[in-house]
């Protein structure tokens, strides 16, 4: 039993190293808090409507659009939850696009940004209003702290492009 004891020592590290790594794979699994955040914000924006999201000129579109989105969130009210039902706002980025039959997505209607999305029921959105004056809009919709944040756009250049896929299988 001495000899065990004597040699142990190098178990600590390695378990030290095991529960850093465990501790890693849990926060950056898909089904982790973020993934399921964004997922919440990019059906909160998909299931309202055109007209009701304010986002696209809707006249002459008929109903055959269907909005379509990727989001990523960056911050959430309040500051630190560890469950979904516990949040009440969510501050994401945006970029929806208006999946119409036979419009490619060159043409498509499309809306990007940041977004407010206060999970009241029904759930409300706030997105900054397009044109003079955007900046001191965002700013406005935004707490001091994120407004960078807000400013910085999407980090995973993945989502956009995911979303181009998602819209040509969704227009074929």
């Amino acid at each position: 039993m001495f000899p065990l004891r004597r040699h142990g020592w190098w178990l600590i590290p390695e378990l030290c190293a095991v529960a850093a790594l465990a501790t890693g794979l849990i926060y950056l699994r898909p089904g982790g808090l973020p993934s399921r955040l964004d997922t919440l914000a990019q059906t909160t924006l998909e299931r309202l409507a055109p007209a009701e999201l304010e986002l696209f000129d809707v006249q002459g579109h008929g109903g055959e659009a269907k909005v379509i989105c990727a989001v990523e969130s960056f911050a959430t009210e309040p500051a630190t939850v560890e469950r979904v039902e516990d949040v009440r706002v969510i501050y994401a980025h945006y970029l929806c696009a208006l999946a119409q039959p036979n419009t490619a997505w060159d043409y498509a209607t499309r809306s990007e940004g940041p977004v407010v999305i206060s999970l009241t029921n029904p759930p409300t959105v706030r997105i900054a209003q397009s044109g003079v004056g955007y900046p001191d809009r965002v700013r406005a919709m935004m707490p001091d702290a994120l407004e960078a944040q807000a400013f910085a756009g999407f980090s995973d250049r993945r989502r956009p492009s995911a979303l181009v896929v998602r819209y040509h299988d969704e227009v074929s």
